[in-house]
């Protein structure tokens, strides 16, 4: 039997006053109260049920200004500003941190969080978009500038080091509104450790027309307190990669169309693989289709009857064949759960995805496999759009593994990361994330395959690259990844 039962706190941080989380006063009431008592009773660990809501209070806050501008700090002014222009002198961002470093506990599941922005005044009749970024560097309000994000130490490009954007909101024109922008993707992963630092840091950057754009809200500096900014946090105490329910395994590899480190072409050693490390559902790209070079054979219909046999259980598969006609290659996605749905999607340049829904805990999750361009490095940016766009049209947690033939840190990474967690990068700030290389790495010097999912409805309890070579040999040229979810 499971109970659940929520606890909700709110507090407001200020530099002067600042208040753990774990510390507020929670004074559970009604239903509240029945539950906790019947947790005290069973035993049950409360905290594991506790919902905490904080208000954090965002201190630090400036606008920066380009132009005949570019060196001037704006952190007096009440304001903070936004605006794009063809003249560099009015272009305007503002840039926020927040304190969710000793304010949100290491490894909470962020429920939500939202920054609350009021508006003092907008020019146009528009709604205008605005986009928030990380920002990539440590600033100080105090000294920094469209240069510089701290005395001496510049930006690598003028107008502040952004990746992203993790939100986009609509402005309207109305003074004294306030506004909402969910950035509960960007805190979650702040807090995970996955940027280092685990303060929140925002930029506003205006992305919509550049005529009767601008707005500024007020600043931390606001003589009315009430209309500063803040950011509301919902989370639950734990950890974000360790959630109860089933547990669901997923492995990705790339079999290098099942040849070997030997030079030898073997689907068998390929199921042997698969069966060892037992996964529950497996994505395989580079799996020949009566490929004259390679397997002149199904290799995707070979290999589940090869893990039927090693099993004794039946497997399920979905191959798309990007090359779509009687040989090929291709991604598979293998499955030891029945599929409650199955789609594929051909992208440019001879790449695909295959989509198939499975029912975990009485959950549908959604698992697909894709492999982006190596060679052509153009050719990555337009794949990932396609595909991104394809899986969006699924809902529930959603799992997408592939070759993506790129690195962390780059912009056809972060095409993916602004959008989904990446597993391998999330296990290992949690110290859940193993790899007999020490290093995570899936091909040679680079970690080019990955397991990303969303959050909801899902926690990521571990990942590992395991060392896959039967006397000395590697059955492909990529190490796979297997990561483990409670699915709830």
């Amino acid at each position: 039997m499971t109970l659940r039962f929520f606890e909700v706190a709110s507090a407001v941080l200020t530099p002067a006053r600042k208040q753990h989380p774990d510390r507020l006063a929670r004074i559970p009431t009604g239903a509240g109260f029945l539950l906790l008592a019947l947790a005290v009773i069973l035993g049950l660990p409360a905290a594991s049920f506790a919902q905490t809501t904080v208000t954090l209070a965002v201190p630090d806050d400036v606008t920066i200004r380009g132009g005949g501008y570019a060196s001037t700090n704006f952190s007096t002014n009440d304001t903070l500003e936004v605006k794009t222009s063809s003249g560099a002198s009015y272009t305007r961002r503002a840039l926020l941190k927040i304190d969710t470093q000793n304010t949100i506990p290491s490894g909470a599941v962020i429920k939500s969080a939202k920054l609350y922005l009021t508006l003092q005044y907008a020019s146009g009749g528009t709604s205008q978009r605005i986009d928030a970024f990380r920002i990539q560097k440590s600033f100080l309000p105090r000294e920094a500038n469209w240069l510089d994000y701290r005395d001496a130490s510049t930006w690598s490009s003028g107008g502040g080091d952004f990746s992203g954007p993790f939100a986009t909101t609509y402005i309207g024109n109305a003074v004294g509104s306030t506004y909402a922008i969910d950035l509960t993707n960007l805190v979650q992963r702040t807090v995970n450790g996955e940027f280092g630092s685990r303060y929140t840091r925002v930029g506003l950057v205006t992305t919509g027309a550049i005529t009767d754009n601008y707005r500024s809200f007020y600043s931390s500096r606001a003589s009315n307190s009430a209309v500063r900014p803040k950011l509301v946090v919902s989370y639950t105490a734990g950890t974000s990669t360790a959630s109860g329910g089933a547990s669901l395994k997923v492995m990705q590899w790339n079999i290098h169309e099942t040849k070997g480190s030997d030079g030898r072409c073997d689907p068998t050693r390929i199921a042997n693989t698969i069966a060892r490390l037992g996964a529950d559902v497996v994505s395989l790209n580079e799996v020949p289709y009566y490929h004259q070079t390679y397997v002149n054979d199904d290799v995707p219909a070979r290999l589940e009857s090869l893990l039927e046999q090693k099993t004794g259980r039946a497997w399920y598969r979905k191959f798309i064949n990007v090359y779509g006609g009687s040989w090929g290659y291709g991604n598979v996605v293998l499955s030891r759960f029945p599929f409650t749905s199955s789609s594929t999607k051909l992208l440019s340049y001879k790449r695909g995805v295959v989509q198939v829904g499975v029912s975990v805990n009485g959950r549908t999750v959604n698992i697909f496999s894709t492999h982006v361009e190596y060679y052509t490095a153009s050719y990555r940016p337009i794949q990932i759009k396609e595909a991104k766009s394809f899986i969006s049209g699924f809902g529930g947690p959603r799992v997408i593994m592939g070759d993506f033939n790129t690195n962390p840190g780059t912009s056809d990474y972060n095409l993916m990361a602004t959008v989904y967690a990446d597993g391998w990068a999330v296990a290992k700030a949690a110290r859940t994330g193993t790899s007999y290389n020490g290093t995570g790495n899936t091909h040679g010097g680079s970690r080019f395959d990955y397991v990303w999912f969303s959050r909801t409805g899902i926690g990521l309890k571990s990942v590992n690259v395991p060392d896959t070579r039967v006397s000395g040999i590697y059955p492909s040229d990529h190490d796979p990844v297997i990561a483990t979810f409670s699915v709830n």
